[in-house]
C-alpha cells in the first residue's frame, strides 16, 4: 500500500527551510522562539461527554508562517486514497462512497485527535515522510505545536492529522485490502467496510488492529462512537446512508429542507430585502445544493422554488 509520498528534495539545514518558507533565517528563528505564546483560543464548545472541544487560531506572524509550511510542504504530498479529509477533491461524501453496498460496516473515531498528537510524533512525521534533517523537523514540529501538542484550529493541523499516522496505517490498509476490506479515515473517523459477511474473531481482529494504531502515537478510541453496522440495519458515514449502491441523504434530512424551503417562501411575503432574510436563503439554498449532490431531481424542483424567491435587493 503506498505511504503519503512528499515528491522534492528534502532539506537538511534551516538557511535551506528560510529558503523554502520566503523569510529570513532570523526571522524563522524568532517566530520559532515565540511560538507558544502566538497562538489564541478562539472557540470552547462542550462536547456531549461533558469534555470541551478548543478551537485556536495563530497571530499574524506564526499565521502567516504556517499559511507558508501548508504551500511549501503539506500541500505538495501525494495522498493515498484511503485519506479523505481536508484534502483537494475529497470530502465527507466520497469517502461515504467507498462503503456503499457492504454487508458489514465498523466505525471508529479517536478521541481528541488533535491535541492527542505530540509534538514528537510530528518531528517523526516531519522525518519519515519528508525526509527532513532533525534540526529542520525539530523546527517546523514547535512551528505547528502549542506547548507540545497540536491544537485544532491551525491552518497545518489537518494536513498532520493526515500525516501523523503515514507508516502504520498504510501497513494495516494493506493487510485489509488483501482480505477484501476497505478502509477510509476522514480526520479522526475511520471506517472499515466488506461486502461479505465477517465473524466475530474478523470483526475483533480489525479493531484490534485500529486501536493498536491509535496507541502507536499516543491516540485513544472514542468507545462511546464505536459501531458495527450489519446490512439489515441502517448503515451510514458522516450522516450519510450507504445501504444501497449510492449515498442517499436521510429522509428525515430531505423533509428538513423542504420545510426550510417553505419557510423561505413565507418569509419572503414578509421582509424580502432583510438582513434576516438574506441570511436565511442562503443557508437552505446551501442546503438545497448539498441535497442535490445525493438526489439531484429532488433537489432541483426545490431549488426552483427557491430561485422565485430571491431576496429583493433594494
Amino acid at each position: 500500500m503506498r505511504k503519503p509520498n512528499y515528491p522534492h528534495a528534502p532539506i537538511g539545514d534551516l538557511d535551506k527551510l528560510a529558503l523554502a518558507l520566503h523569510v529570513s533565517k532570523k526571522g524563522l528563528q524568532t517566530v520559532t522562539a515565540q511560538s507558544n505564546d502566538l497562538f489564541f483560543l478562539t472557540r470552547k464548545i462542550k462536547k456531549e461527554d461533558g469534555s470541551y472541544r478548543l478551537t485556536y487560531d495563530a497571530k499574524p506572524s506564526l499565521k502567516s508562517l504556517h499559511g507558508k509550511i501548508c504551500e511549501a510542504f503539506l500541500k505538495r504530498v501525494e495522498y493515498p486514497d484511503y485519506l479523505q479529509g481536508s484534502i483537494r477533491k475529497r470530502d465527507y461524501l466520497t469517502d461515504a462512497r467507498s462503503h456503499v453496498g457492504s454487508k458489514v460496516l465498523i466505525s471508529e473515531d479517536i478521541t481528541n485527535f488533535f491535541p492527542s498528537i505530540s509534538k514528537k510524533t510530528v518531528h517523526e512525521m516531519w522525518v519519515g515522510v519528508f525526509g527532513f534533517s532533525n534540526i529542520v523537523a525539530e523546527c517546523l514540529a514547535e512551528l505547528v505545536t502549542m506547548n507540545g501538542d497540536v491544537v485544532q484550529g491551525a491552518k497545518t493541523s489537518s494536513y498532520i492529522c493526515n500525516l501523523v499516522l503515514w507508516n502504520r496505517e498504510a501497513q494495516l490498509v494493506s493487510q485489509l485490502r488483501k482480505k477484501g476490506l476497505v478502509y477510509t479515515r476522514y480526520v479522526d473517523d475511520i471506517t472499515v467496510s466488506s461486502r461479505r459477511s465477517l465473524s466475530k474473531s474478523e470483526k475483533s481482529r480489525i479493531i484490534s488492529s485500529i486501536y493498536s494504531m491509535f496507541r502507536s502515537i499516543g491516540a485513544k478510541p472514542n468507545r462511546r462512537k464505536h459501531k458495527i453496522m450489519p446490512r439489515n440495519t441502517q448503515q451510514d458515514v458522516h450522516g450519510v446512508n450507504v445501504n444501497k449502491d449510492r449515498p442517499t441523504m436521510p429522509m428525515e434530512k430531505r423533509n428538513q429542507i423542504r420545510a426550510a424551503v417553505h419557510r423561505c417562501e413565507i418569509a419572503f411575503n414578509g421582509r424580502p430585502s432583510s438582513s434576516e432574510y438574506v441570511s436565511l436563503f442562503n443557508s437552505v439554498m446551501g442546503k438545497v445544493n448539498t441535497m442535490g449532490r445525493m438526489h439531484r431531481s429532488e433537489a432541483g424542483k426545490l431549488k426552483a422554488r427557491l430561485l422565485q424567491v430571491k431576496p429583493v435587493i433594494t
